[in-house]
């Protein structure tokens, strides 16, 4: 039977809109994959706003948030773009802590580069290359925080490692930036959202709305 879990996003980016909003969006998603600590922490306000209220189930005091891993093993000093969200969210006062339950030990091909998405790596295949962490301490609630997302397979193979290692942990994804569809234009970029990745046996997962 599908499993599922809820996701939340801050921002909105289309890959290959032609609009000047949709190119702009592609230069924002852009700093915030290369990690740009001021880009991430221009989300704050924003996040802080009453439009943003559905993410604080996401964000909360009392969620402990677990970044996602890179499509190939770290080395040391390498960017995490994910890891820089974490601690720059956390530093403003979002989550109770940061934890890396989750490590990349095999490379997979990178979704971003993939032109069509059933050339994305299945769940099975990012199954078999993350380890998740028994930590000694469970939180009650996890936060999976990933850059961009667009299927959601990578974050909802983490989310099932860690159910594995954390059965009664809530656990939810985030990220700060979601794609709209390749061609599609947006209407706007900030635009906090929420929705539903549910995973099937094929190995892909549909992303709701």
């Amino acid at each position: 039977m599908p499993s599922s879990y809820e996701y939340g996003t801050f921002a909105n980016y289309s890959p290959r809109g032609t609009s000047d909003l949709s190119k702009r969006s592609r230069g924002t998603c852009g700093a915030i994959k290369a990690g740009r600590v001021d880009i991430i922490a221009s989300a704050v306000p924003h996040l802080r706003d009453a439009k943003a209220d559905n993410l604080k189930p996401f964000l909360g005091p009392d969620v402990t948030l677990v970044p996602a891993p890179r499509s190939a093993p770290l080395p040391d000093g390498a960017l995490w773009p994910a890891k820089v969200i974490c601690d720059v969210l956390h530093e403003h006062g979002f989550g109770q802590d940061v934890q890396t339950y989750l490590t990349r030990i095999k490379a997979v091909p990178k979704s971003s580069s993939s032109q069509r998405a059933d050339d994305r790596p299945l769940v099975p295949i990012h199954l078999d290359s993350i380890e998740a962490e028994r930590p000694f301490f469970v939180p009650d609630k996890i936060t999976i925080v990933d850059d961009v997302l667009t299927l959601g397979r990578t974050t909802y193979a983490c989310a099932e490692l860690l159910r594995q290692v954390c059965p009664d942990a809530e656990i939810r994804i985030f990220a700060m930036v979601r794609t709209q569809g390749l061609q599609d234009d947006i209407n706007k970029i900030v635009d906090p959202a929420t929705g539903i990745i549910t995973g099937f046996d094929s190995g892909k997962t549909r992303r709701d709305p």
